[in-house]
This record gives C-alpha cells, structure tokens and sequence, in this order.
C-alpha cells in the first residue's frame, strides 16, 4: 500500500485513529534491537495537538519535501522535513499566546494547561487546496481573542482572507445573554477539539476552562475558501447553560453524507434548545440539531460531572455504528441513522458496555474483515479490546495486555497494512505517575493479541520526556511522531545499523528554551541524537578547577573554542557558551561523541539573551526563584509584597569583572549590561545581578526587591541591554 498522509486529527473524519496504509513497522521489526527514538525536534512551546503529516509537498525556494506539520502552544506552526533532523523549512507565529495568569481574574484557577494557552485543537490540511486550518488564542491589549488562520503549507502565508476572529452569537436568555442574545467570549472557552473540514466548511468547536462559568458549547462553521463570510453556528445551551464540546481533543466527526457528530458535556438539558451531555447529528450547513441520543440517567451524569463527551464521536467505517463513551466508564453503541433521542431505560441504543471504572476519554477501531476491534483503556485497567459482530461488540475483551495503567488519559494509535492480521501495532502514550505532569513512555503492542512488543523504558536513549494528556502520537511512512510537554517532537521508526554519526536538531536557552541566538556565559540545550552516552553524565571540575571540557566523549567547540560541559546523554547535552566569543558575530557549533561529529550550526552571537529558570525545567510556570527566607516560591509559598527574593536566569552576557569559561562564581561580579526586571506590570528593585555564587559562570543571579501592590501568581520579565526573557514565568506573592 501507499504511505497515508495524515491531514486531520484522529487521521480520519470518522476519527477512528487508524492509519491502515502502514506497510513498514510491524509487529517483526518493532523491537528493542531495531526501533527506537531517531531524532527530535525543537520547538517554542508544548505540543497538544496531533502532528499532522503531508508527502511531497513543494516548499518555496526548498524543494519538495514529506513534511510533518507541528503546532505547539506558543502559537507557532512549524513545517519540518519528517525525515531528517534538520530545522525547520518554514514557521510562522501566529500572535502572543495568553499566559495562563492572565485568565485568574475571569475564571479563577486554571491548572488544565499550564503555562500559556496558544493552539490547542490539531489543525487540518486541505490536500487539495495545500490548505492548513489552524485556530490560535492569543492576549492582545488586555483582551483575549480567538482566530482561525489558513496557512500555505508550503509557505506558511495566509490564505482565503484569514485570519478571521472568531465572533458569534446566537438567540438566547441562557448564561452571558444580553437582551435576548448569548454572545461567545473567548476568555471563558477553551479550543480543544481538533478541526473538521468537510462540506466545503471547516468546523470549529469550543468548551470550558475547567468548568468555570459562564460557559456554552459552541461549534462554528467557515466556508473553507472564504473565511471571512458569515459562519453558521450551533450553541449547545443558548436558554441555560454549559454543554461544552472538548471531546479530550478528538474532533466533531462526519459521514459521507456530510451529518456532523458532536458529543456535549455537563449541563442543561431540556433537548429542545438545551443539548448538554447529549449526542448530536447535526445538519451540516446550518449547524440545527437533527437527531440526538441522551442516556437515560443524564441528569445524575451531569450532577457527577461525569461528562458523556469525554471521548466524542468514533463512525466506524462502512457501518451505521456509532461509538461513544464518556468519564463514568460507558461504552455506548448506536445506529448513527437512528440516534433515538431519550428513553428511560437505553432501550434506544443498540449496546451499552459498562466497564465499570473511571474513564473512557480515547479509542481506535481496526476496521477488519472478521469483525472490528475497537480497543480502549480506563483507569486502573489494563488496555482491551473488543471484536464486532454484527451490531455487537463482545460481552468481553477478546484480548488485554498483561499490565495495568492508573492514568486513563492516552494518546492511541492503530497502524496496520490494510486489514491483514498479524500486521497491526497499537499505539498508546502514557504517563508514568499521577498526579500529572509526570514524564511518559510510548508503548507498542501487537494488536492481535495487546501483548506489548516495545516501549520507550527499554532503552534510556529512547526516553519520551514529558506526557501530554489526550495527545495522540502520528504514525506515518514507518515513522511516529509523538508531542511531548518538553518543547520537543520526537521521531521513532528503524534505526539505521552500523555507527551513527551525531545529529543536531535544536540550539536553545537551557532555560528559556528560544533558539537562533546565543550569548558569552549563556547556558544552552543542544538537542539531537547520538550526542553522548544513553545514561545521563553531570559534569564536574577537577581538582586544578578546571571544567570538564570533553565528558564521557563528548565534546562541543564554539569557532574551535572547547565549551565547558554541564551534562551529556544521548538526546541531550547542556554547555556553556564560552566568553571568548562576545565579539564574533556569528559562532560556528560543533558537537562529537567518540569520535564522531555531527555537521555544524551556525549562530549568531548577541550581548546577552536572558532565559528565566523555571522551577519544572520547562521553561514556563513557577519559577527557579527563592523567597526571602531562602525556601522555594510557588503558589503555595508566596513571597510578601516589598520582600527580597532572588532570581536565577543564564544569558546575562559578560561580567566586570569579566568572567572566565567554566569558573565557579567565587566573588561578586555584577552584568556589563543594565538590568531591569517588571513584576506583573510593575518594576520591581535590582539590588543585585551578576553571577551566582557558587555557580559557574554564566548562571545569573538577581537579588530583587518586590513592588507593592502586585498579588497572585504574575509573570517575571528580566532585561538585559536591549533584550527580554521569556514571559512565561511567573511568581506567587501574597
């Protein structure tokens, strides 16, 4: 079979997650000794959505190119090569994302997505029209704004007159109305759900920040050539309120007449305007319910805030059948033809399944000749699945690996060469620990039988990194493609034999994760594959105090000038950029393991590029700060109004006294530079900045003294000459 190109979320708008055009990775050659991580790319900010993954696209003044398509939080899309670690063949940022903070005066505490909201809900490609469908949040001016962008995908320009803002209203007396109108306002709602493109619209849907009200679900069609016309909207409870669409991120689903599937959540429910915790079919240009299903006790599910539209809709293929399943363990099997409303006992649906724990938020069908396997995982459980016949799914699993999972919130994936038994590999992404966030492992298992061949432990080069919640890896021409929490795409598929050369992929700040630039004394995260040992090595000095230059093999030179080493692994390795090259302009990169060296970076060389320390590693949320009383701020050990506390950031740029490469910090010595730190949106007082004490050079300390009058968990942003840090970080004071 023909590789698959993967265009939308779910990979197809029955949202099945099943690529059945997967002729290389089977079940024989997805092992330990011959798959595993192959590279990873470097982004701006979290991955949530489904990276999506298009052949032979024609990329201006680059050729033509097999492209994965990355959108990440900080509202960046990036077009990369899917076969080579290289950077990026264009992106585009779509406007500054909103930090998390700025939404506690509207809806209190938010912790779902931390620490910035930007693109949440995977985009979808027009193959066609070379289209790619893309809603971003952004904060602009104190107000907050969502908008649909359609971006070239060989460029990455705007087409068809975006962007647009998304601005709807509907007739209502429910939550938010004024004078007979419900009006959307995107600082209550969350854009979860992957985006349908199907009967000449793109489909858009909208839920809750965790429930905080006010708050509807709304899902808004565009004409996919001419955004900017006059949508058609569908609010799931204009006369009360609530009924949000998130799905865990699986998008509205369509058949092939066009009906559009969508699963509501909690709410009101009077199923004449009011359609909470309800299945619905929806006619495809007006958005107007045409039938629906409620399950018999939707009241007690939405007094439990166990929401139906947990998982939404799954159609399985050449069948009326339609799947959906929701937080209190539920499967329900319906005709799609014949949702049949609400009826006291169920008697309407053609299955109902109850497993009896908590969760049921993702599911993939191998749609098979003997009957399709729907596959599913819920909390505390091990992973199952289920075989059809005729309307009916097994009474039991018909198979289940041999370990459990507590965390129910997968991402899943069915790969196979067509329906062909024997070639089928399950998918999933889970975490390790909960609560989250916690770090995650990719798992394979033979979809026969879900015994597991594989995962990501087995191999310490392997490692996933952090977990996303909901984020379904992408397999794609004997690849896959996995979001992590760590600014980072990570490529599995069959390793190459023989020796590997090491490979690039990513230059940032180790603590605010920007690339492109670097500074004299800046701590960097280099990024790749084969750059050190499997195991993690920190660095040291010996006893002269001298640092260690060449580390377990490693080595890495700015314009020939050896770097001092902070730790090397495979993937990853931390340096220092030397002071030596402050007046270079341009700084040639070069790493080597074992003799090995991959091909050299080109950087240009800045004053200072300051990068705040975050208290997670990530780069966002809490930061790497210290209260007065030298313990650890967060939210639960605030910092008083007026108090000093100190701040740890790298990228500062040289020192006077100058600083040498690799010193510990042994004297006071303050940044050439001004330094100017804003607190939320006022100064705070630099009583000191220059290097850390104890430290080596190159790791920034500031002593601040805060203002008066700020409150609550606010960003830090710290200048340096002419450059900012991040504004992702942020500090508790009370």
């Amino acid at each position: 079979m023909f590789a698959q190109d993967v265009t939308t979320g779910g990979y197809d708008n029955s949202r099945t997650n099943a690529n059945l055009n997967e002729s290389t990775l089977t079940p024989d050659n997805v092992k330990a000794t011959t798959f595993g991580r192959l590279f990873a790319l470097s982004v701006d900010g979290q991955i949530y959505a489904q990276p999506l993954y298009k052949q032979n696209v024609s990329i201006v003044g680059q050729g033509t190119h097999n492209v994965v398509f990355v959108a990440t939080t900080h509202n960046t899309v990036y077009a990369f090569d899917a076969d080579t670690p290289a950077t990026a063949l264009w992106s585009v940022n779509l406007g500054p994302s909103v930090p998390v903070s700025k939404y506690q005066s509207d809806i209190g505490v938010y912790t779902d997505i931390t620490p910035e909201n930007g693109i949440l809900g995977t985009p979808v490609i027009d193959p066609y029209s070379g289209a790619l469908y893309v809603v971003a949040a952004t904060y602009e001016n104190g107000s907050f704004f969502y908008r649909l962008h359609v971006l070239d995908i060989g460029s990455g320009s705007e087409m068809f007159g975006a962007p647009t803002t998304v601005a709807l209203q509907v007739p209502g007396i429910g939550d938010n109305s004024t004078n007979g109108t419900v009006t959307f306002d995107a600082a209550q709602h969350i854009q979860r759900p992957a985006l349908l493109l199907a009967n000449g619209y793109v489909y858009v849907a909208f839920g809750s920040h965790g429930d905080a009200a006010p708050y509807h679900g709304w899902l808004v069609g565009y004409k996919a050539q001419n955004v900017r016309s006059t949508p058609i909207v569908f609010n799931a409870s204009p006369n009360g309120s609530a009924g949000a669409i998130w799905q865990s991120g699986r998008g509205p689903a369509a058949d092939a007449a066009g009906n559009v599937y969508v699963v509501t959540s909690n709410g009101d429910s009077n199923f004449t305007s009011n359609y909470s915790n309800a299945v619905l079919r929806l006619d495809p240009t007006r958005l107007t319910v045409s039938d629906y299903f409620a399950p018999f006790d939707f009241q007690a599910l939405s007094d439990g805030d166990d929401d139906l539209g947990a998982s939404g809709a799954l159609l399985i293929p050449n069948t009326n059948l339609l799947l959906t399943g929701g937080k209190s363990g539920v499967l329900y099997v319906m005709d799609r033809t014949a949702l049949g409303k609400a009826n006291a006992n169920d008697s309407q649906i053609l299955q109902r399944i109850d497993m009896g724990r908590f969760g049921v938020f993702n599911m993939a069908v191998w749609n098979r000749s003997d009957g399709a396997l729907l596959y599913m995982h819920i909390g505390n459980s091990p992973v199952v699945a289920y075989q059809l016949t005729g309307t009916q799914f097994s009474a039991s699993p018909v198979a289940q690996s041999l370990s459990s999972f507590v965390v129910p919130f997968q991402g899943m994936t069915l790969s196979a060469n067509g329906t062909q038994a024997g070639t089928g590999i399950l998918w999933m992404t889970g975490a390790n620990s909960w609560p989250l966030p916690a770090s995650g492992v990719l798992h394979a298992y033979n979809a026969d039988g879900l015994n597991e061949i594989w995962n990501s432990s087995m191999n310490d080069a392997d490692a996933l990194g952090g977990f996303v919640k909901f984020a379904n890896p992408t397999v794609a021409n004997g690849k896959v493609y996995v979001p992590t929490m760590d600014y980072q795409l990570l490529v599995y598929g069959i390793k190459a034999t023989g020796a590997i050369n090491p490979n690039v992929t990513g230059i940032v700040n180790a603590a605010s994760y920007s690339g492109g630039s670097v500074a004299p004394g800046e701590m960097i995260a280099i990024f790749g594959q084969n750059l050190g040992p499997s195991t993690i090595a920190v660095g040291s000095f010996d006893n002269t105090g001298n640092p260690n230059t060449h580390l377990y093999g490693t080595q890495v030179t700015f314009n020939g000038i050896p770097a001092p080493l902070v730790y090397t692994s495979s993937g990853a390795v931390a340096a220092i950029v030397p002071f030596e090259i402050a007046d270079a302009g341009n700084a040639t990169v070069s790493v080597s393991y074992n003799g090995q060296t991959a091909s050299t970076q080109t950087v240009s060389v800045e004053e200072a590029l300051p990068g705040l320390f975050s208290a997670d590693s990530t780069g966002s949320g809490p930061g790497a700060f210290l209260n007065s009383d030298y313990t650890l701020n967060s939210p639960a050990n605030p910092a008083k109004q007026g108090s000093i506390v100190v701040l740890y950031a790298t990228g500062g740029g040289q020192t006077n006294p100058p600083s040498t490469s690799g010193a510990l910090t042994t004297t006071a010595m303050t940044l050439a530079d001004d330094v100017t730190v804003t607190i939320g949106d006022q100064p705070g007082t630099v009583l000191y900045a220059g290097g850390a004490g104890g430290e080596v050079a190159g790791v920034v300390q500031i002593n601040l003294r805060l203002p008066e009058g700020v409150k609550g968990d606010v960003p830090v942003v710290v200048k340096i000459g002419s450059h900012s840090s991040q504004s992702t970080v942020t500090i508790s004071i009370q």
